[in-house]
């Protein structure tokens, strides 16, 4: 489906996003909010409520992350492209705008579908 060198495109703009992402994590994971020591009710609820907001922050690029990952794992194993749940080529439209994309946009709504119930 791919070209070596469209590949190869692929792989370094996935590589460079890990590394953003590395640091991005790195950032969060050692930035302190504040001192809660000298903090009135208000101040503690805004630094409870900006943890929240950067924990899910951080959960978010996390799982982008895994993504990221698996799709450098399967341009090695050379079934980068190919949908996880049936096994068909994904779009090269879809792989364009979301290249860590691991199903096929018909497999992908039936996924999200399945997960709104669960959550």
């Amino acid at each position: 489906m791919f070209k070596k060198a469209e590949l190869e495109k692929i792989k370094k703009e996935l590589m460079s996003r890990k590394k953003q992402l590395e640091e991005e994590l790195q950032h969060l994971s050692t930035e302190k909010m504040s001192d809660t020591q000298s903090q009135d009710d208000g101040d503690q609820v805004v630094t409870i409520t900006m943890e929240s907001l950067r924990n899910s922050l951080q959960d978010t690029e996390y799982q982008e992350y895994s993504r990221i990952i698996a799709a450098l794992e399967a341009i090695d194993k050379g079934s980068y492209g190919i949908c996880q749940e049936c096994g068909e080529q994904i779009s090269s439209k879809r792989l364009k705008y979301y290249p860590n994309a691991s199903r096929c946009l018909t497999c992908q709504e039936q996924f999200e579908e399945l997960e709104s119930f669960r959550g």
